[in-house]
């Protein structure tokens, strides 16, 4: 049986890495080769049924059939001429066979598309270990590594009042001496799956499995920096109006199964209203509630915020403020909060750019785990690229410089400085967990540490963009003063990243 498993393993792994057959990038073949490579390389994990190796066979036939489109055909009676092969994102009812082109279709339109990202990992001092509690934040351990992900997906357009969506993604990640993150793999699954109704001209609802960003992102987002993005089952209902857009969210987040089909988690709920008004072109303007609820723990959390964000002159600005209530996994009241502050200004001079000063909190609890609770998060694009903390009993006071030199080229420096809100309190894993386990009072110091983020973005074409970042964590003195901190030091992070779209 383990045999099978392990020849079913390698035979998907194959199929997965073989190259889409799109001739404008057929030096894309390179890159496949080279992960089938290493996939021979693989740990040999457990394998899913028949049925998850189909879906695999029948993605990659979908892939390599397309360019039978882009064969000859006739022109004229006794003449044949060339077509120019089709992209996978031009693909719609002007590039199909007339018998799809037909009026009486019941699709009028659908379009393919697809993305492939490969991402290279220096990690010092914060891989996970599976030999500490609650192993994130800085650990001591070291990896190198490669985080590759593919997605596929389908855009069909039923007709005026219906458009259907569909997405397969497949993330796994090779190289590595340590086990593997919760959101770095999930081998080939149906990430996105949802009908999209317009009912009227302002009102909308999505059902199905999704992924999405709700507001600023700071309590609800797709989650694109990991591996395997965050999606949810469930319906959002949005209506437009003259004064203001709401949207009304009803979602379970996924159980993610890295080597099966991932599952809905009918254990915790995400719902709540979301409001949008755009003042005027310079200034947007949102009030949300959201309630997350958790069955496992008995938790329950209720957020009332706003948010706005716009520009008064030269003057740039971003605030965000909430207040949590409910009821804390220990069955005592909950009561939280939530403040952020930026202040930007687009430079003249010799140091061109855009900079902007944040300072932002998040309430923690003299008993930990009562604190504020960040829901679904994109954390790495606020506060960090380590990743190193969850918002939850933390103040950030950050200055983030951008720059763009080029059409093609932008630069990102980023400072943080991390210190705890409550000191009776502990810092969090951006999983909600303490850090390292620790209990109540066991902080020597608020000081958490610095972070200085470099990045810079090169867009070659729409289609093809790399990234090269570098991140050094300089440890404060908590780590220093705190007993049961399994590491003291310096954290660093290096990485390089290429994404094409096809």
């Amino acid at each position: 049986m383990k045999s099978n498993r392990k020849v079913k393993r390698n035979l998907t792994s194959s199929l997965l890495t073989l190259p889409v057959s799109i001739n404008f990038y057929a030096w894309t073949t390179d890159i496949y080769e080279y992960l089938a490579f290493f996939s021979d390389r693989r740990k040999d994990l457990s394998m899913c049924g028949d049925q998850k190796l189909l879906i695999r066979v029948f993605m990659l036939t979908i892939c390599t059939g397309l360019t039978c489109l882009a064969q000859q055909r006739p022109n004229e009676a006794g003449e044949i001429v060339y077509k120019a092969p089709v992209m996978l994102a031009a693909l719609d009812t002007i590039s199909l066979p007339d018998n799809l082109q037909d009026s009486d279709t019941a699709i009028r339109n659908f379009e393919f598309g697809g993305q492939f990202r490969l991402r290279y990992h220096h990690e010092n001092n914060h891989r996970r270990s599976p030999t500490l509690t609650n192993a994130l934040g800085l650990t001591g351990t070291d990896d190198n590594f490669l985080l590759y992900r593919t997605r596929l997906w389908m855009d069909a357009t039923v007709n005026e009042h219906l458009n259907l969506y569909t997405e397969l993604l497949d993330a796994d990640s090779t190289l590595e001496n340590f086990p593997s993150r919760g959101n770095e793999v999930d081998r080939l699954d149906l990430h996105q799956a949802y009908a999209d109704i317009a009912i009227n001209d302002r009102l909308q609802a999505k059902v199905g499995r999704r992924s999405l960003d709700i507001g600023s992102t700071r309590l609800a987002g797709e989650g694109e920096w990991a591996n395997t993005r965050r999606a949810f089952d469930g319906l959002q209902v949005s209506l437009e109006n003259d004064q203001f857009d709401l949207e009304a969210y009803y979602l379970h987040p996924l159980s993610m199964q890295p080597e099966d089909f991932n599952q809905t988690n009918y254990d915790v709920r995400l719902y709540g209203i979301n409001t949008h008004q755009q003042v005027n072109e310079d200034i947007t303007r949102s009030y949300y509630w959201l309630t997350l609820e958790l069955d496992n723990t008995g938790a329950r959390y209720d957020t009332f915020g706003a948010h706005s964000k716009g520009a008064r002159g030269n003057l740039l600005y971003e605030f965000e403020g909430g207040v949590q209530a409910g009821r804390n996994p220990d069955q005592t009241d909950h009561l939280a909060g939530l403040a952020v502050i930026g202040l930007g200004t687009q430079l003249q001079g010799p140091i061109p750019g855009q900079l902007w000063v944040y300072y932002e909190w998040a309430s923690g609890s003299d008993t930990p785990g009562n604190g504020w609770h960040h829901y679904f998060p994109r954390a790495h694009r606020h506060l960090g690229y380590i990743d190193l903390f969850g918002r939850r009993n933390l103040n950030d006071v950050n200055v983030r410089w951008n720059y763009q030199p080029t059409e093609s080229l932008e630069l990102r420096v980023h400072y943080h400085y991390f210190s705890l809100a409550n000191t009776a309190d502990v810092p969090y894993n951006t999983n909600m967990t303490p850090f390292a386990g620790l209990g109540a009072n066991t902080s020597g110091s608020s000081s958490l540490g610095h972070e200085i983020d470099l990045l810079a973005i090169l867009t070659l074409n729409e289609r093809l963009k790399f990234q090269l970042g570098y991140s050094h964590f300089f440890a404060g003195a908590y780590y220093q003063t705190t007993p049961g901190v399994p590491h003291s030091g310096d954290a660093r992070f290096f990485y390089t990243q290429m994404i094409l779209e096809f």
